[in-house]
């Protein structure tokens, strides 16, 4: 059972032009949580199509951050493009933490894309369904 409906912000930001097909290191659950909601932005526009994409992968990285099992996204790669500034809503599948496990973001453009900077949120809720 869900400890609480309340709902906390856990965000990762990078200013920088972020580097290809990078994995980032987010959280560490302090307890068993569920991510409820899934966000993310980046600082400049990106047409797909043919060879340009953006895909954001979040991942459950296990406790040490290695395991890298993804549980949920935002974009769709080289089928949907990016508007600067945008909140973009991600998807979510089994999105479950235990406690000590690493809440990770993979990176992953196609082609080389200047994102300016990017800006994820995940909202999670404590305890277990």
């Amino acid at each position: 059972m869900f400890q609480s409906q309340v709902q906390f912000p856990v965000t990762l930001t990078v200013v920088a032009d972020v580097p290809d097909d990078e994995v980032y290191h987010m959280w560490v659950a302090p307890q068993a949580c569920e991510v409820v909601s899934l966000y993310g932005a980046i600082g400049a526009s990106i047409a797909h199509g043919a060879g340009t994409g953006l895909l954001l992968t979040l991942l459950n990285g296990g406790t040490a951050g290695t395991a890298r099992t993804a549980i949920g996204s935002i974009g769709a790669g080289t089928t949907e493009s990016w508007t600067a500034d945008t909140v973009k809503t991600g998807t979510l599948g089994a999105a479950t933490l235990a406690a000590g496990e690493v809440l990770c973001v993979k990176y992953d453009e196609t082609a080389a894309q200047n994102v300016v900077w990017m800006h994820v949120t995940a909202n999670v809720r404590f305890g277990t369904s």
